[in-house]
């Protein structure tokens, strides 16, 4: 008999909860924070956009390679799926329905694969973080948004998903991908699946690796306390954000960009998203010519509509001078 049609998203639903590390959204609602140049702040609140990036062109060279890579290493190699599956047939094919979606990934799904990335803020911090100002805020002359994720609410059937990244060495990260699979082979034990439900399991699970790779990064980077939203091109299968794929020109040539709208989109984000609720602070780098930079920042405000942002705009204090 066919089984029961809520055992695979219930399968799915267990593997992530048992398997994502620390807290996520909507348990944990944190400030997080956006740190640009001040063109770049510019240009999201006065289009009321966030340009999404593809992860292969960032700086971290493992992004996403690194656990699709692992995660497809240790799927060939795991005895437990072959056990769970019983006859030689049926790990065949399932293996056959895993192997599909890894080749057609890399044909083509990881093109269409985009994130924004955010650090998770403390409350109270009026500065920002040093090394993020180097790394993103243009040298400490550029903006650190902060955004106040409160105000959002979850919506289940969204393309876009929100979640904190676990960082770990390479052995460490090795080890969540053999525990996805021994939880995977234990959940699959507990119920009866026919052949036709093989390749939903293998969806099942290639999109639990697919998470991993996403929001797993080398330890290295630990202080960035990463949180991103990610836009999959094949899991929004009704299209609702396709008009925002799009592209830019920049130093290094044209790269392809999701153009997301800061506004409620119905079956994305609900009714409360709205950029003006959404910022909660905008702190501007610790330039020498502090003052004259807030104030040029909040007559921009006011120019381009957004004078209700101008008592959220503060400068760090921290005394860095770029060279």
């Amino acid at each position: 008999m066919s089984t029961d049609s809520a055992s695979i998203p219930a399968l799915h639903a267990q593997l992530f909860a048992r398997t994502m590390k620390g807290e996520q959204f909507p348990t944990k609602k944190p400030l997080i924070s956006h740190y640009c140049s001040t063109a770049t702040l510019e240009a999201i609140l006065k289009n009321e956009q966030i340009w999404f990036s593809n992860p292969l062109l960032m700086n971290d060279l493992e992004e996403l390679r690194f656990g699709m890579q692992v995660g497809r290493e240790r799927i060939r190699g795991h005895t437990g799926l072959s056990q769970t599956f019983g006859s030689g047939e049926r790990y065949e094919a399932f293996k056959n329905h895993l192997e599909h979606l890894f080749d057609g990934f890399a044909r083509e799904g990881a093109f269409d694969v985009y994130i924004a990335c955010f650090a998770e803020h403390t409350a109270g911090d009026r500065d920002g973080l040093l090394s993020m100002w180097r790394g993103y805020g243009a040298n400490g002359s550029g903006a650190c948004i902060v955004f106040d994720t409160r105000t959002l609410n979850e919506i289940p059937e969204s393309p876009l998903f929100i979640g904190k990244v676990a960082y770990a060495d390479r052995a460490t990260r090795i080890g969540w991908a053999d525990e996805i699979l021994d939880v995977f082979c234990e959940l699959v034990a507990r119920n009866h699946w026919t052949d036709d439900d093989l390749k939903f399991l293998a969806g099942a699970l290639f999109e639990r690796i697919l998470m991993l790779a996403l929001y797993t990064k080398h330890q290295g980077f630990h202080e960035e306390r990463e949180w991103r939203l990610v836009y999959m091109k094949h899991r929004d299968t009704t299209g609702l954000l396709t008009r925002m794929l799009d592209y830019h020109i920049g130093p290094r040539g044209t790269e392809p960009k999701l153009k997301f709208e800061i506004k409620p989109l119905h079956g994305v984000t609900d009714s409360s998203t709205f950029l003006d609720e959404l910022v909660h602070s905008i702190i501007l780098g610790p330039t020498a010519a502090a003052d004259i930079h807030r104030l040029s920042v909040q007559r921009m405000l006011q120019k381009i509509g957004r004078g209700a942002l101008v008592p959220k705009v503060v400068s760090s204090t921290i005394p860095f001078r770029s060279t």
